[in-house]
C-alpha cells in the first residue's frame, strides 16, 4: 500500500469514528430517533464517510479536507473530524426522522 493510500485510510477511519460517535450520542439523547446503539454507530459512520464527497465541493470547506498526496496534516485531521461529525449527524437525523414517520409518533 502506498503512503497516499495509508493516509486516505487513516482519514476514512477518523471520519467513520467521529460519525459513529456523534450518532450514538444523539441516539442516546433523543430516544425516539435511536435505532439502537450499534445501528446508530453504523449509520453515523456511514454518514461520516459519505459527507466527505460533498464537503470538498462546499466553498471554503474543501481546503480543510485537503489532498493526501502532500502527507497527513493537522488541518486534514481536523477536517476529517468535522466531516465525520456533520455527516454522522445528518444521516442519523435523517434515519431517525424516517423511524418516527414509520412509527407514527
Amino acid at each position: 500500500m502506498a503512503v497516499s493510500g495509508q493516509i486516505a485510510g487513516v482519514v476514512m477511519i477518523i471520519e467513520f469514528i467521529f460519525g459513529a460517535t456523534t450518532a450514538i450520542a444523539l441516539g442516546r439523547s433523543v430516544h425516539s430517533f435511536s435505532w439502537g446503539r450499534y445501528t446508530d454507530g453504523v449509520i453515523g459512520g456511514i454518514g461520516g464517510l459519505l459527507f466527505t464527497w460533498p464537503s470538498v465541493r462546499i466553498p471554503g470547506v474543501g481546503r480543510f479536507i485537503g489532498h493526501h498526496a502532500n502527507g497527513l496534516t493537522a488541518t486534514m485531521v481536523v477536517g476529517a473530524m468535522i466531516a465525520g461529525l456533520v455527516g454522522g449527524l445528518v444521516l442519523i437525523l435523517f434515519a431517525g426522522f424516517i423511524k418516527v414517520l414509520l412509527k407514527g409518533e
